[in-house]
């Protein structure tokens, strides 16, 4: 079976998944739908919610990621994967966290040590714990976008996602 980081949502390639609580679905589809982003599917539990979009809009030429800063109002949290940040470049997946509308941290799958945002180290124990930073990093095992996706999971206590 593939991983969704490899695959979120069949016969769609480039889709990003993003995990929500602390504000509504409509909210968060009326403001996809505002920046050209079609919902793709999506899922409301009793802690996070799940909505999976296409990464670009290709009809009318908007190359650019969702500005999911826009997104996340006080109160709200994003964890976002973006699943294929650029295929033809063969660049592996980008991880995002938000809340109250600020970037927290965000980084490559490629060099997880190298953070960006408020607090750019906040998931380094728990990648280090897995093996994906530090002196006994192991990037070079097939699995390591699923091991990075599974700390990131177990760190937000996201829901885990059942792909067929």
């Amino acid at each position: 079976m593939m991983h969704w980081i490899h695959g979120a949502l069949p016969h769609h390639e480039e889709t990003n998944v993003v995990f929500f609580r602390g504000l509504p679905l409509d909210g968060l589809v009326r403001g996809l739908l505002g920046q050209r982003r079609m919902p793709l599917a999506y899922g409301k539990g009793t802690g996070w919610g799940v909505m999976m979009h296409d990464m670009l809009n290709w009809d009318s030429g908007d190359y650019d990621l969702a500005h999911y800063r826009r997104l996340c109002p006080d109160g709200g949290e994003l964890v976002v994967f973006v699943t294929e940040p650029c295929r033809a470049k063969a660049h592996g997946p980008w991880f995002e966290y938000y809340r109250d509308g600020s970037l927290i941290t965000g980084f490559s799958f490629e060099n997880p040590s190298d953070g960006v945002g408020g607090e750019p180290d906040l998931l380094l124990p728990v990648l280090m714990a897995a093996n994906l930073v530090g002196p006994t990093a192991d990037l070079d095992r097939d699995d390591h976008e699923e091991r990075t996706v599974q700390a990131i999971t177990d760190f937000f206590s996201l829901p885990e996602l059942e792909m067929p």
